[in-house]
């Protein structure tokens, strides 16, 4: 194969196009980029019909066809008689949303230009999906849009955030990073806006909210979609007067804030419970940016392990740790995505003498068929099945033995160092009989 055609691979990522026929007769083209329809005026495409939701359902193209994805509708999106939360449709169909019928027709083959680089900020990836975010973060960073960065835990939304403060004209002023998520609802409003001093108890003085420190700078909202819904106007309004008012103040400020936000939850589903207004979504999700789960951009992984351990000062280990992950872990999904493999590679990588030491230290070798004969009476392919499950099982165990230690079995504190959800945190535990306390 020629230079040339490698770059043309390389640089190109090909999905089934499509359109969308309205009853009216509107033909609106579908691409890689998510189409929302609704009866919300921010919808791409805006029903009437009082039977669809605010936001009911989306459209975007994908390698197999045309992607359609409910968005937690009221009354539901259906193809045929068949109600669906999410499939691909790959020949000619009918989509019902509430009494309004769209027709959606996958298209051949089309390109999508996914750009040259590798690397944006601090975030790392050759596969087609993160060159197509690193495309759309080039693009936008050094403007004044709000950017909405949806992913799984661990993925890098705030490294998302930090990469494109750090490229834009505002990389002088101040980076404010506000978790929503763990914002108290009493002092919420407080903690955003500001207070006088005296207002409530414990307010011992005049404080500035996160909005008034990330003037002339970048606000990041992280866990957007935990932002208690009473808080969720007065920040649109903060946002769209630019000049914000402390708790207990009379006077406005102006504040020249560029937002940025993360979320995994799914706002449609919370904008149509009624828990997330989608003003504020629209306002705020002026670009979309979606960052795909480790273990759908496992070819990554060589790429990310070197720049991991050359931030960890061992930039030669990078080879024997890809071997000991590939040996060890190659079936392993990450669940705790790039901010797990962070963790692990960079233990490994500071044993990283040999693949020997990294298992000596991780007891990867104390449980499960190990040895290098198979057992008698197996085959070498069942010997091989074996001993990986054996090695990821001893893996974890002593993985979140370790975690918990560390952590003093304070469950919060174990997801938020491993990157994972409490909830598959306290599952690893029961299943290695783990204590937390």
């Amino acid at each position: 194969m020629t230079e040339g055609a490698t770059r043309a691979r390389v640089l190109h990522w090909f999905v089934r196009g499509g359109v969308a026929r309205t009853p009216d007769g509107k033909e609106i083209p579908i691409d890689v980029d998510p189409i929302v329809i609704g009866r919300d005026e921010g919808a791409q495409i805006r029903l009437g019909d009082p039977e669809v939701s605010a936001i009911h359902c989306e459209l975007r193209a994908v390698n197999e066809g045309v992607l359609v994805k409910d968005l937690g509708s009221t009354n539901g999106t259906f193809i045929g008689s068949v109600r669906i939360r999410e499939g691909v449709v790959t020949t000619s169909a009918e989509v019902l949303v509430g009494s309004t019928r769209i027709t959606i027709e996958p298209t051949g083959k089309q390109r999508v230009d996914v750009g040259f680089s590798d690397r944006f900020g601090g975030l790392v990836g050759s596969s087609p999906k993160m060159r197509r975010v690193f495309g759309v973060l080039e693009k936008v960073a050094n403007t004044a849009l709000s950017i909405l960065i949806l992913g799984e835990t661990g993925t890098g939304k705030e490294v998302v955030a930090k990469s494109v403060h750090d490229a834009s004209d505002r990389r002088g002023g101040p980076f404010v990073v506000l978790d929503c998520g763990s914002i108290p609802a009493s002092l919420a409003e407080s903690i955003l806006f500001g207070h006088e001093k005296g207002v409530f108890t414990g307010a011992t003085e005049r404080k500035k909210g996160a909005l008034a420190e990330a003037h002339g700078g970048t606000l990041f909202l992280d866990e957007l979609g935990e932002l208690p819904l009473e808080l969720q106007p007065k920040l649109l309004r903060v946002l769209a007067e630019r000049q914000v008012k402390r708790v207990g103040g009379n006077t406005l400020e102006p504040i020249d804030v560029r937002v940025l936000a993360a979320t995994r939850r799914d706002l449609g589903v919370e904008m149509n419970a009624g828990r997330f207004r989608s003003d504020l979504f629209f306002r705020i999700a002026q670009v979309r940016v979606e960052l795909p789960a480790l273990r759908e951009r496992l070819g990554d992984l060589p790429l990310l392990l070197e720049e991991i351990c050359k931030k960890a000062g061992k930039p030669e280990a990078a080879p024997v740790v890809e071997g000991w992950i590939e040996q060890r872990l190659g079936s392993y999904d990450w669940p705790g995505n790039v901010r797990e493999l962070v963790n692990v590679a960079q233990v490994a990588a500071t044993l990283a003498d040999t693949p020997e030491a990294i298992d000596d230290v991780l007891t990867l070798a104390r449980s499960g068929p190990l040895a290098d004969e198979p057992r008698h009476g197996t085959s070498a392919q069942t010997a091989f099945a074996e001993a990986k499950r054996g090695a990821i099982s001893s893996f974890e165990k002593d993985y979140f033995t370790q975690l918990s230690r560390g952590a003093k079995g304070n469950v919060s504190e174990m997801a938020r160092q491993s990157g994972m959800e409490r909830h598959h945190v306290r599952a690893y535990l029961r299943k290695y009989g783990i204590e937390k306390g």
